[in-house]
């Protein structure tokens, strides 16, 4: 018999956690794991629907907003999920945390952490909003069968908060996201119309305060390669203002979002990222994947990258753009050559897709076995 594991999001938005999902499903045994997928709310623009609809996987919609949830969702969630009958329910965000851990008691549930939650909710909803919602989500996961937080770092801040914590890294499709060779990196710069000659830095993210991109671009922009190029991949708050700084340089590309980001990190020579919080970012390990050497914010969740093999990368103190300058022109300086086989072999020994889609299967695996006798 499958084990059917019923995934419960807010939405399938393009991001983080959407991307982990998607890496999941695709890599997961179907023969063992039968994936279906509920969301609560109507799909952003930007969504992955139709990414996971060409995976075969089962997609049910509520479409409802957040009051109509809030009115009458406990009771609609409850019907549908029985008639669904799933072994397991794997939420992730606040939203499906909070349904799961209320109305969905008789099933063995599980939920994954993508981010130091408080940083998070601060970072869009400032302080107290912030806090409180972390602390909800915190307080509601410890009603769930099991946590998982999405990478070491994260784990260690909420090992003592959570009882059945545990940790399962993120990891990076390294069959989409794949080393070039110079010839083909030339040519699909020609295509992009970006210089094949030129030193090409890539920054990919949100426009907004925790990313800090005025940090990557004054860091760029004083370092020895600013006759090079930056890309800026991501929109957000902060785009207007970054436009009307920095613009007018030929240097600095606003591309705004890019569904495909793989053609422009794959182009690229360099990552760089200034993130105040991360959780286990997957840009970071896109960039890896593509044999892109990192300069990175001195941060928990970088370290944790790094510390897999630390010849693909340096790290600079958060917010500290002159520092960023001097790891770019150390880095720029080394062997590429081997910069790139270090920053390839931390996603092929350690950061796969298939690697992490493994490990949850043998935790659905294991929890089913662990407490199907007990849930009726």
């Amino acid at each position: 018999m499958k084990i059917r594991v019923l995934f419960f999001v807010s939405t399938l938005e393009s991001g983080g956690p959407t991307n982990v999902i998607y890496n999941i499903i695709k890599y997961i045994d179907r023969s063992i794991i039968d994936p279906i997928i509920v969301t609560l709310s109507p799909e952003p623009a930007r969504t992955r629907e139709k990414d996971f609809e060409k995976l075969g996987v089962s997609i049910y919609r509520f479409n409802q907003n957040r009051l109509s949830w809030l009115i009458s969702g406990g009771k609609k969630l409850r019907d549908f999920v029985a008639q669904t009958k799933p072994h397991i329910i794997h939420s992730h965000s606040l939203r499906p945390d909070i349904f799961s851990a209320r109305h969905l008691r008789p099933y063995i549930r599980l939920s994954t952490l993508h981010a130091n939650l408080q940083d998070n909710y601060r970072n869009t909803y400032n302080w107290p909003i912030g806090d409180y919602f972390a602390h909800t989500q915190i307080k509601q996961v410890n009603h769930l069968e099991k946590t998982v937080a999405c990478a070491k770092s994260v784990y260690e801040v909420y090992k003592d908060q959570v009882k059945t914590l545990g940790f399962i890294p993120n990891g990076v499709d390294n069959e989409i996201f794949v080393p070039q060779s110079s010839e083909a990196i030339r040519e699909k710069r020609l295509q992009l119309g970006i210089h094949p000659d030129k030193k090409v830095f890539i920054t990919v993210g949100s426009l907004c305060a925790r990313k800090d991109p005025h940090t990557v671009i004054k860091g760029f922009l004083g370092s020895n390669h600013q006759d090079g190029i930056l890309l800026v991949l991501g929109t957000g708050e902060l785009e207007e203002e970054l436009k009307k700084a920095y613009g007018h340089l030929p240097n600095i590309i606003f591309k705004g979002f890019i569904s495909e980001v793989a053609k422009y990190i794959e182009v690229s020579d360099f990552f760089i990222s200034a993130s105040f919080s991360e959780g286990l970012p997957n840009t970071v390990l896109e960039a890896l994947s593509c044999g892109l050497p990192v300069c990175l914010s001195d941060i928990a969740a970088h370290r944790e990258i790094l510390s897999v093999d630390a010849r693909a990368g340096l790290t600079f103190p958060c917010g500290e753009y002159e520092a960023l300058s001097d790891a770019i022109n150390r880095l720029a300086n080394q062997d590429y050559t081997l910069l790139r086989q270090a920053a390839i072999g931390i996603i092929e020994t350690e950061l796969s897709a298939k690697k992490m889609s493994a490990s949850y299967q043998e935790l659905y695996i294991s929890l089913y076995q662990q407490y199907s006798s007990t849930k009726k």
